[in-house]
């Protein structure tokens, strides 16, 4: 599984995959440095044997309707906020374990 985050939202998916990890989830971070023009080939190589891609962000979701666009919305799960408190690490690695199970990746 591939976690893709900007911004503060990186900070919190970087110590996530920490946590995540320790639960035996297998887990990475993409974190694009530029938006525009957006690294879709870089994006690719770095998905493309994951089977899912979590997108914390703290707004509606535009970050995941991009790489929703590019990698197709069956593996893409975003996870949004938008009411001013950050998303913690620990609701990241939640999440990231939720879908590592939903995937068959661990019991």
């Amino acid at each position: 599984m591939v976690i893709v985050a900007i911004g503060i939202s990186a900070r919190a998916a970087t110590r996530a995959i920490d946590l995540a990890r320790a639960r035996g989830v297998r887990l990475g971070l993409f974190r694009p440095i530029t938006l525009w023009p957006f690294p879709e080939d870089a994006l690719r190589e770095a998905t493309k044997k994951a089977r899912a891609v979590l997108v914390p962000e703290m707004n509606a979701g535009q970050l995941s309707l991009e790489v929703e666009r590019i990698l197709g919305s069956a593996r893409v799960e975003g996870m949004h906020r938008f009411n001013g408190e950050p998303i913690s690490p620990e609701e990241i690695a939640a999440r990231a374990e939720l879908l590592a199970k939903e995937k068959g990746k661990i019991k």
